[in-house]
């Protein structure tokens, strides 16, 4: 059977895309309905308008990663569940009850809120490392369980030795160009040809990199301060202001940067060949994050309560983004090509 070039697929984007944010503004409501009335942190009375937004994204981002962890194992040990949609069900629900158990083991039993951050930073840098860039690259060919075991060890392993060390954490900043360099091929495409795990340290090396330079226009701009550094003194990068108004834009990004790409079926970037349509992708993407990001936080006190509550929208959209493609399969339903690609999916037969 033929594989399309380039397909315009209107009324899938659409479908794909409404279910990515519908999904994600209901999600959100729930969560922040449940949490700020029994909060997973030691939050009390005016304390939980503050910080109700931490319990929030801990609890979806880690069940996005354990979603994701499912994913990377085939979806084991859910694979024996015939019907996709049901499947995928089971995988969701059971990922958000890991994520609400890790992000309560960390604050009530770990080391506390001011663990949130270094540990999801930590946990998606190597789930990213052997994974997303590294394709299973140190348990290909095994089992799915034997890889959902060894993955879940190693990953828990080294995040410990990073988080009780002068390194504290591993700055979760690279995220977002991860999700856009992945969703439109072109970190594939730059790195073709590259044996693993050689090109899982060059995709990472490409992301930060791209940090490297987004930092700077950060703070040329206004919205980054490269003297502090309040979560480790480790890294000499900074830290974004106190108005969180990068904070959003990163969180905004993790939610567009995925999901569009991929329910577009990346039209119409696919007409134009690769490493440039990659590129014009990429660039249009990281250029509509900024300017969603500024228009929502001009909708503070207008459509959301506080800053707070609206950094727990922006970043909902990632788990959502992630998991509707890797779980149930939408925007993969079908596979398509760039101009001048010769396998859905992949560039290594391209010189």
């Amino acid at each position: 059977m033929s594989v399309a070039i380039a397909p315009f697929r209107p009324f899938r984007a659409a479908r794909g895309l409404f279910l990515v944010y519908s999904l994600t503004v209901l999600s959100c409501f729930a969560v922040n309905l449940l949490v700020t009335n029994y909060p997973i942190g030691p939050w009390r009375g005016a304390e939980i308008a503050k910080s109700f937004w931490l319990d929030n994204v801990s609890w979806q981002i880690f069940a996005a990663w354990w979603a994701c962890l499912f994913a990377v194992c085939g979806l084991w040990p859910f694979s024996g569940i015939a019907n996709r949609f049901t499947r995928g069900l089971v995988v969701t629900l059971v990922s958000w009850v890991l994520g609400w158990l890790s992000a309560t083991l960390i604050i009530q039993v770990g080391p506390g809120t001011s663990g949130i951050f270094p540990l999801v930073g930590t946990t998606w840098f190597f789930l990213a490392l052997f994974c997303f860039a590294g394709a299973n690259w140190l348990v290909v060919g095994m089992a799915p369980a034997r890889q959902f075991a060894l993955l879940l060890l190693l990953i828990t392993g080294c995040t410990f030795l990073v988080t009780h060390s002068a390194i504290v954490w591993v700055p979760a900043w690279w995220f977002p160009f991860l999700l856009v360099g992945l969703s439109t091929g072109t970190l594939t495409y730059l790195t073709r040809g590259m044996k693993q795990p050689g090109r899982a340290f060059a995709i990472l090396a490409i992301l930060f990199a791209t940090v490297a330079g987004c930092v700077e226009l950060s703070v040329l701009t206004g919205y980054w301060i490269p003297e502090s550094s309040p979560i480790s003194s480790f890294w000499s990068m900074g830290h974004f202001t106190p108005d969180n108004t990068w904070l959003v834009c990163f969180m905004v990004a993790t939610s567009i940067n995925y999901a569009l790409p991929i329910m577009t079926y990346n039209w119409p970037f696919t007409h134009i060949r690769m490493p440039w349509g990659g590129l014009v992708a990429c660039i249009f993407y990281l250029t509509l994050d900024v300017i969603v990001a500024s228009a929502l936080v001009k909708l503070v006190g207008v459509v959301f309560s506080s800053t707070e509550e609206l950094l727990t929208y922006a970043y909902m959209g990632v788990n959502w983004s992630l998991v509707l493609p890797l779980v149930f399969g939408v925007g993969f339903d079908e596979p398509y090509l760039w101009k001048g690609q010769q396998t859905a999916g992949g560039w290594d037969d391209v010189a």
